[in-house]
């Protein structure tokens, strides 16, 4: 014996059809005014206020030269003062002194406060962010099946 169709589905179905039967509609014509409007406003801005995928291909290398360099520059002023080089040495490589004396303080106290916690309380902080950072993928794996799959 077949069970019985279910009405919903029919209905459904009948819905889907009747609403594929329709013409597509057109945009108003305000709307696409504006749109292109807004299209030829962005084409019309200079390259350093656009994204960065459409600066010029030297300004492009400049700025990602000028970004390794200065990420050089951190690096080495956080070896040299982790390291404990004397202060010469380090403010060579970041060139201010009061700023090398206000980091070097700001790493002595993050280390001291570093060593005032207990190793158990950081392994329990450091076991919570991975539990957490799971259960947020987890969280995003049920919503993208249930949301974002089509069925």
């Amino acid at each position: 014996m077949t069970p019985s169709p279910d009405p919903r589905e029919n209905l459904e179905h009948a819905l889907h059809r009747a609403l594929r039967a329709l013409p597509p509609r057109r945009a108003p014509h305000t709307l696409s005014v504006r749109v292109l409007a807004e299209l030829a406003r962005r084409a019309a801005l200079p390259w350093w206020r656009q994204s960065y995928a459409h600066w010029p291909a030297a300004m492009r290398a400049a700025f990602f030269l000028l970004s390794a360099a200065a990420a050089a520059l951190v690096v080495a002023g956080s070896v040299a003062l982790f390291r404990g080089a004397d202060a010469t040495v380090a403010s060579a490589a970041l060139a201010y002194q009061p700023a090398l004396e206000f980091v070097a303080s700001l790493a002595g106290s993050a280390a001291a406060i570093y060593e005032a916690i207990p190793r158990l309380w950081l392994a329990g902080a450091f076991a919570l962010v991975v539990a957490a950072y799971a259960a947020l993928v987890g969280v995003g794996a049920v919503a993208y099946r249930a949301f974002a799959v089509r069925r």
